[in-house]
């Protein structure tokens, strides 16, 4: 078992990643080179198809499904295979030495090496790539280093740690403001009830009244008084 620890982040989009870069960028690199010589830029794929028809195909200048279409198939799937391979030496070196920026790179440098020694030292010259039949050496080894660069993207993402999930928004509650105070009656009050309760702020004008002289006297049509009555003197009377 993996540990979390030496886990990958999305393998299976590493993987892709690798591979499919991998494969992109050799196929570049390996194809400017071959038109650099004035050949044809697809000869470093037909020259893969010389596993099934020997060395006489690196001289197929033709862009055919014969040779070009099944070595590029060829090719795609070798640059696959070593992508998986830099991926699995990614997780042995995160168990053995531990995270870090620079382990990506290192897994790629190693996957490179394992694939050049791979293919030109332990594998017959039947089953080489066949870099060799249309290019120089610097060309071939411009290639392996055109695949560990490719590797690069699914190695960094793969390397990369997994973002946390987005914690859930706190939810604060409303602060208790100040007190309010007791929230008037709403309900409609009858003409009569109006008449009974005035509002504090209303002069009931039925119950009290100001004459002209500035002195209250009690309203005839209300009950009680509110104030003494006094009676207005008579005009041309005065004090002695």
């Amino acid at each position: 078992m993996i540990h979390p620890a030496h886990a990958l982040t999305h393998p299976a989009r590493a993987f892709l990643l690798a591979g499919a870069g991998a494969a992109v960028l050799t196929t570049a690199v390996l194809g400017g080179l071959s038109a650099a010589t004035g050949a044809p830029w697809w000869m470093p794929l037909n020259a893969t198809i010389h596993v099934f028809h020997g060395d006489g195909a690196a001289q197929v200048t033709a862009a055919d499904w014969r040779h070009t279409g099944v070595g590029t198939i060829i090719h795609v799937l070798s640059c696959f295979f070593w992508a998986l391979v830099a991926l699995i030496i990614l997780i042995l070196l995160r168990r053995g030495i531990g995270r870090g920026l620079p382990m990506p790179w290192l897994a790629a440098g190693l996957t490179v090496l394992l694939a050049a020694l791979v293919d030109y030292g332990l594998m017959p010259s039947r089953l080489t790539p066949g870099w060799e039949l249309v290019l120089s050496t610097p060309g071939v080894v411009a290639g392996f280093v055109a695949l560990g660069v490719g590797f690069m993207p699914g190695l960094l993402a793969a390397a990369r740690p997994e973002e946390p999930a987005t914690a859930p928004a706190a939810t604060h509650e409303p602060t208790a403001g100040p007190t309010a105070g007791p929230v008037p009656d709403s309900t409609p009050r009858s003409a009569l009830d109006q008449r009974r309760h005035p509002e504090p702020n209303r002069i009931d004008q039925r119950m009290q009244r100001i004459d002209p002289a500035g002195k209250h006297t009690s309203d005839p049509s209300g009950p009680g008084d509110y104030g003494p009555s006094v009676d207005p003197e008579p005009e041309g009377k005065t004090d002695r």
